[in-house]
C-alpha cells in the first residue's frame, strides 16, 4: 500500500482553504481588477465555492482589501530584505551608492511581487474610494526609504514629488515590460526588440537613469 501524507487537522483545513482563496483572489484582481473580477473567478483558481468565499472573507470589497494589504505586506518584507542583503556588500557609502542600492532593491522586489505593480496600476489610476484605501495602506513610495547624508538630497528624495516619481516609473515600466517590448518589436516587424526592462542590462540601464534624475541637481 502506498504511504500517504499526515492527515490534516480540521484547523488546518480551514487555513488551508483560506490560503487557497486568498491566493486565488490575489491573482484575479492583479489580471482582471476590481471591476473585472466575480466570484466564479476565484471559485476556478481556487475550488472554493462562493458560499465558501463569503463565509470568510464576507464579500468582495473585503476579499480585494485583504488580498492588497497581503500583496503590500509582502512586497514590504522583502524590500527590506532586499535592502538588508545589499547593505552588508555595499563597499561605497556614498550617497549615490544608496540611492542606487535601493533602486536597485526596489526593482528586484517588484520582480518577486509583480502582483503589487499590476493592482497599483489597475486600482490607482480612478478616483474613488479604492484608490483612498491604497493611498493609505498600499502607497507604493513609503518602501524606498533613503538615509542619505547629503540633506538637502536626503530631503528632495524622502519629502518631495521626486519619490513618487522614482518609485512610479519603475512600477509602470517593469509592470507594463511585456507591452513595450511587444509594441516595439510589432513597429520594427521583429519577434522580440529586446528592451524588456527585466532583463538585466536593461535594468542596470534603468536603475541608471533614476539614478541621474534623482542627483540631477547635485550635478550640474
Amino acid at each position: 500500500m502506498a504511504e500517504t501524507g499526515p492527515t490534516l487537522t480540521r484547523r488546518e483545513r480551514k487555513i488551508a482553504t483560506q490560503q487557497a482563496i486568498l491566493d486565488a483572489a490575489i491573482t484575479a484582481f492583479a489580471r482582471q481588477g476590481y471591476d473585472g473580477t466575480n466570484f466564479r473567478d476565484i471559485t476556478a483558481l481556487s475550488g472554493a465555492k462562493r458560499a465558501l468565499i463569503l463565509y470568510y472573507y464576507k464579500n468582495k470589497e473585503a476579499l480585494w482589501k485583504k488580498s492588497v494589504q497581503t500583496v503590500s505586506d509582502r512586497f514590504s518584507h522583502l524590500m527590506s530584505q532586499q535592502l538588508k542583503e545589499r547593505e552588508h556588500k555595499l563597499q561605497d557609502d556614498s550617497d549615490e551608492a544608496q540611492v542606487r542600492m535601493a533602486l536597485n532593491a526596489f526593482l528586484d522586489t517588484l520582480e518577486q511581487v509583480p502582483e503589487f505593480g499590476q493592482i497599483l496600476l489597475r486600482e490607482g489610476t480612478t478616483e474613488g474610494p479604492r484608490l483612498d484605501w491604497l493611498a493609505k495602506h498600499a502607497s507604493p513610495p513609503s518602501a524606498i526609504g533613503f538615509r542619505l547624508k547629503n540633506k538637502e538630497l536626503n530631503r528632495r528624495i524622502n519629502r518631495t514629488v521626486l519619490r513618487d516619481i522614482l518609485s512610479s516609473t519603475l512600477i509602470s515600466i517593469i509592470t507594463l515590460a511585456p507591452l513595450l517590448d511587444a509594441s516595439l518589436a510589432a513597429a520594427l516587424r521583429t519577434k522580440n526588440a529586446g528592451i524588456n526592462p527585466l532583463s538585466k542590462k536593461r535594468k542596470a540601464e534603468l536603475v541608471e537613469h533614476m539614478v541621474a534624475l534623482a542627483l540631477s541637481d547635485l550635478t550640474q
